[in-house]
């Protein structure tokens, strides 16, 4: 990953594109679905019956939009994108094309293709996802300790009407919200360990013929992977944008402080 955007090329960003889409239509559906569930338990006093069961037909088909919109995202879109960035990845550490995918200046690091190179790769890819995934999660959890003021207000008011409390437990817990905010937490907390393993691996300077440092890259770098295959959660291109020149110039000072050179 690299700060030189005007000389950087990244042909496999191609497949994230589909469940970026997604994505975006993923949040409107969330928020049409949230004004709903606190509209339709007072539809019925406001409006006539028959609009009431229409509102209620049109939040039910909104809920199990966004129910498979995330399913078809986690379970396909992202697998496969992940999996295109795990042979590029792959590539660039061995000098071996395992794609027809081109990318330069994507990794930046002075080893030559090998399994220190792998380690190093696997690094900064951990840095700027655990980086990533934090700044996502400030998001995620204002929304979801917001929902759940919200529910614990419309308990506490005891409008007789448990139907309130009945939408909105829906669209909290159907919705795979709080699965989604979890699952981004794991995320998190998974690539920072991988990220101070390695860390440790080259302050060290652990020679990269060794067992020992063969087993700490290939656990390192299978630990990053199955992280990401696990949580099936797509990283904020915007938030990357945003932190790319930041971190890039981390990394470089990381490069020089641990000496990452052949």
């Amino acid at each position: 990953m690299s700060n030189t955007s005007a000389t950087r090329v990244d042909e496999v960003s191609r497949y994230y594109a589909s469940a970026e889409k997604l994505g975006a239509v993923s949040v409107i559906l969330f928020w049409l679905n949230a004004v709903l569930s606190f509209v339709m338990p007072y539809s019925a006093s406001t409006i006539n019956e028959e609009w009431s069961k229409v509102l209620q037909a049109i939040f039910l088909v909104l809920v199990l939009t966004y129910f498979i919109i995330s399913q078809v995202s986690s379970l396909y879109l992202v697998p496969r994108a992940e999996l295109m960035r795990r042979k590029q990845l792959l590539s660039n550490s061995f000098g071996i094309p395992l794609s027809q995918d081109y990318t330069s200046l994507y990794y930046n690091n002075s080893y030559s293709p090998s399994m220190q190179r792998l380690g190093a790769n696997t690094m900064e890819n951990a840095l700027f996802s655990k980086e990533i995934a934090a700044k996502m999660l400030v998001r995620k959890r204002l929304v979801i300790f917001g929902y759940l003021f919200a529910w614990l207000l419309a308990f506490s008011l005891r409008h007789n009407n448990l139907e309130l409390l009945s939408w909105i437990t829906q669209l909290v817990f159907s919705g795979e919200i709080i699965a989604e905010w979890l699952k981004l937490e794991t995320l998190r907390f998974h690539h920072e360990r991988t990220y101070d393993e390695l860390y440790s691996h080259f302050l060290h300077k652990l020679g990269q013929d060794s067992s020992r440092a063969v087993a700490n890259v290939l656990n390192a770098f299978v630990s990053y992977e199955a992280a990401k295959s696990n949580a099936g959660i797509l990283l904020s291109t915007e938030d990357f944008k945003k932190l790319n020149p930041i971190l890039s110039e981390r990394w470089e000072n990381i490069c020089q402080k641990l000496d990452m050179q052949n």
